[in-house]
Order: C-alpha cells, then sequence, then structure tokens
C-alpha cells in the first residue's frame, strides 16, 4: 500500500485501536481513527491538510504512544 500522507511504500500492521495502523518509512508509525476514515473526512483532505493532521497528531501525542489522526485534530 501507499501512505495516504506521503505516498511513501508503506505496511498496515495490525492495529490496536479503532481504525487503521500504518507503518511509513518517511512518516512513522500512525493511526487513522475508523470515525475518521467512515465519514469520509480523510479522503476528501489534500496531501497537505493530511500531513498537518499528522503533525498535529504527533504534537499531542504522549511520549511512547502512536500518534492517532481523529476528527479533532481535522477540525
Amino acid at each position: 500500500m501507499n501512505c495516504p500522507v506521503c505516498g511513501a511504500s508503506a505496511e498496515q500492521i495490525p492495529a490496536t485501536i479503532d481504525g487503521v495502523s500504518i507503518v511509513c518509512p518517511e512518516c512513522g508509525e500512525y493511526d487513522v481513527s475508523i470515525s475518521v476514515i467512515a465519514i469520509g473526512q480523510w479522503q476528501r483532505l489534500e496531501p497537505e491538510e493530511r500531513g498537518d493532521a499528522l503533525n498535529k497528531a504527533k504534537r499531542s501525542a504522549l511520549p511512547g504512544v502512536r500518534p492517532m489522526i481523529t476528527s479533532y485534530l481535522l477540525a
């Protein structure tokens, strides 16, 4: 699969959350909440907006916790 943020070759890993977990050599490991995917928010975002959402998720994640992109971060 390709990373939905940067387009690099990425891998979807087994999710430990209600959503999708992705490992990308460029973006790192991150989760995308199922609510973001289900209501189509993720697909409507431009690549720059996806990158911004991932950066917000990284800044707000607790140390040692995989960043998660949620609807809250897209608002």
